[in-house]
């Protein structure tokens, strides 16, 4: 859960739960969106938010335990609770 900042300091927080991992889609001309999200799933993340099928658009995933691999993505951002 995101934490409440009442004095607008920067601090670190997750409004997701578990850890969360912000996948950038690098080149749809070697995957589309749809196949890296059914890899994701296929290895088992949660898809939680698509920002869209352009390469450059993002993918949120959640579980697995370990940082996804993903053909055609790039990990560009990682929450943990």
């Amino acid at each position: 859960m995101a934490q409440s900042n009442p004095n607008a300091a920067v601090r670190a927080a997750n409004g997701f739960a578990g850890t969360t991992h912000i996948l950038e889609v690098s080149n749809v001309s070697v995957v589309t969106t749809e196949a890296a999200c059914l890899e994701a799933q296929n290895e088992g993340f949660v898809v939680v938010a698509v920002e869209g099928t352009s390469t450059g658009d993002h993918i949120a995933v959640q579980g697995a335990g370990a940082t996804p691999s993903i053909t055609g993505t790039t990990v560009v951002a990682t929450f943990n609770a």
